[in-house]
């Protein structure tokens, strides 16, 4: 009998310890992130039609061009924040937490 645990148990860990340096996707699979990086691989510079940012990865032009909606859809329950990225609207939540620190 041979022990072929290891690729199997790759494929059961339920922990997602592997994470896209792009967007938010995550897997446990080298083969799985490895695949999916190279959709956001692209050859030219992709250019935003409504100022002069640029840049060769289709997943940040996505985000940048969410700059330029009017309607922010992810809002602050706490105040009158809106935005349409969800790392600005974690960061500004942090900013509550750290005034609430700072009151004696």
């Amino acid at each position: 009998l041979t022990n072929n645990k290891g690729p199997l148990k790759e494929q059961h860990k339920t922990s997602k310890d592997l994470k896209c340096i792009q967007c938010e996707f995550e897997t446990n699979r080298k083969d799985n992130l490895k695949s999916h990086l190279l959709s956001h691989k692209i050859s030219k510079h992709l250019k935003c039609v409504q100022c002069n940012f640029e840049t060769k990865y289709k997943s940040n032009l996505n985000k940048h061009l969410l700059i330029h909606q009017k309607s922010k859809d992810l809002k602050c329950v706490q105040c009158d924040y809106a935005t349409n990225h969800k790392h600005s609207l974690k960061n500004h939540l942090l900013s509550h937490k750290t005034a609430k620190n700072l009151n004696c």
